[in-house]
């Protein structure tokens, strides 16, 4: 459903590099009861996982796992939100989904769940013998498991296009871990004279969803994003390419994953003011919500990479699922510039044979980590980019975060005063010498007197 049906609706992103941990939640200042529960759920599952995934400190081994955390309208009218948040966890022994959706009633402030959604008790008593009938029809569910369902089960409750309820169960509550996520539907004609006023509206909201304020309130621009300074040019005014050796010239290779994100727009002034290309490694969602950013970017001379749909850790997915995690990215990267992203950086830089084969393009690492997503301090994210940039470098940032932006600057200048010159990814390596499916992390030195390039240890 398009995030632009809340006007006010900012996305929070956050990351562990290290230990693969990211979150997607969503912010309306307009109601700020849906950031308060937005908030506490990412909380929450971020406890639960530093409490299961603790490193062994006597075998010396880091924590291994992953958390990914990702929120989706699922209904939106003036008076209803509907967020369906998915969750991944893998611990180090076995991983799982687990689904909750949260409803607001923009009238009144507090958290509404599941049970908020039936008029009485005997009404949700009645939903939960639809669900488990529907439930008992699907041959991965184990029976005995919905004789006796438990509400906290039921805490992920939508509604289709067809206003028929579908239900979302955690990974194995009701059916083996083997049969993966489970969703139940129970017909419309069961569940409508069960609903309470409220449900009745989130039902409508989610069928037929309408924006909450009109999306010209604020002009183009999301409230509280910069308005772009330059309009974003047709793609007959896009830069030529540039003749620039970086076998012979002092190259820097600037990276920015996991946007576009609110504060993308004034980072490419800055780039604009400096005349210095980058390289933006996009997750497909952010590309979908912010195309004009995709355009502007290639049409100020930067480039666009796939960074994938969800920002899962690849090597823990099945072979279709990391080409579906691209293909998704590469379809939303498309629909703004005609063309898909021509490089891969796979989240977290987790990577293996098998994944570099299904990438079907050069996987691009880094060898400069400013660690910005761990500080979110500007004069570290300059200093590390500065101290430890060689030429033939490529500098790993992110431009979800305001620190990571307003250090930009600061490195542009201080880099350039070095001799830098500040090239794509593309520019840097040499279009003729990118492969499909080999990693590469930086260049050689100028001076090495070697070509090729080396693959990030």
């Amino acid at each position: 459903m398009p995030l632009l049906l809340v006007p006010d609706l900012n996305t929070v992103e956050q990351s562990d590099e290290h230990r693969h941990i990211f979150s997607r939640h969503f912010e309306v200042p307009s109601v700020p009861s849906v950031g308060e529960a937005q908030r506490g759920l990412v909380e929450s599952h971020l406890d639960e996982f530093n409490r299961n995934n603790i490193p062994d400190v006597y075998a010396g081994s880091a924590a291994t796992g992953e958390l990914n955390l990702r929120s989706y309208l699922t209904a939106v009218s003036q008076h209803v939100i509907g967020i369906r948040t998915a969750v991944y966890e893998f611990a180090g022994a076995s991983g799982g989904s687990s689904f909750v959706t949260q409803w607001f009633d923009t009238r009144t402030p507090g958290l509404l769940d599941s049970r908020d959604l039936f008029d009485s008790d005997d009404d949700w008593a009645e939903f939960r013998e639809f669900v488990a009938q529907s439930a008992t029809s699907d041959p991965e569910v184990v029976p005995e498991s919905v004789t006796q369902l438990e509400d906290s089960w039921l805490d992920s409750v939508n509604f289709d296009a067809q206003g028929n309820a579908t239900i979302e169960f955690d990974d194995y509550t009701i059916a083996p871990g083997s049969a993966g996520s489970i969703v139940v539907t129970v017909p419309a004609a069961n569940i409508v004279p069960l609903l309470s006023p409220f449900g009745q509206m989130a039902r409508t909201a989610a069928m037929n969803p309408v924006p909450r304020i009109s999306a010209g309130l604020w002009g183009s621009a999301r409230p509280g994003e910069p308005t772009q300074t330059t309009q974003v040019p047709g793609t007959e005014q896009r830069r030529e390419p540039r003749n620039i050796d970086c076998s012979k010239t002092k190259c820097v290779a600037l990276t920015f994953d996991d946007g576009p994100g609110p504060k993308t727009g004034k980072l490419l002034d800055e780039l604009k003011k400096k005349n210095a290309a980058a390289t933006f490694f996009v997750v497909g969602p952010n590309a979908k919500t912010r195309p004009e950013l995709i355009e502007r970017m290639i049409a100020e001379g930067h480039e666009v990479g796939n960074h994938t749909w969800s920002h899962r850790s690849l090597p823990a997915l099945s072979p279709a699922q990391v080409r579906s995690e691209i293909d998704r990215t590469n379809e939303a990267i498309s629909a703004a510039i005609d063309q898909p992203a021509t490089l891969l950086r796979p989240p977290y830089g987790a990577r293996n044979p098998t994944i570099d084969r299904l990438a079907q393009a050069p996987v691009i690492l880094w060898d400069v980590d400013t660690l910005d997503w761990k500080h979110k301090n500007t004069g570290k994210v300059v200093d590390a980019a500065v101290s430890q940039t060689k030429p033939g470098s490529i500098v790993l940032m992110h431009d979800i975060h305001g620190s990571t932006v307003a250090a930009v600057p600061e490195i542009l200048s201080r880099l350039k005063a070095k001799g830098y010159t500040f090239v794509t990814v593309t520019e840097l390596l040499g279009k003729d010498k990118l492969n499909s499916g080999e990693a590469y992390s930086r260049t050689p030195l100028p001076t090495a007197g070697r070509s090729g390039t080396d693959e990030k240890k």
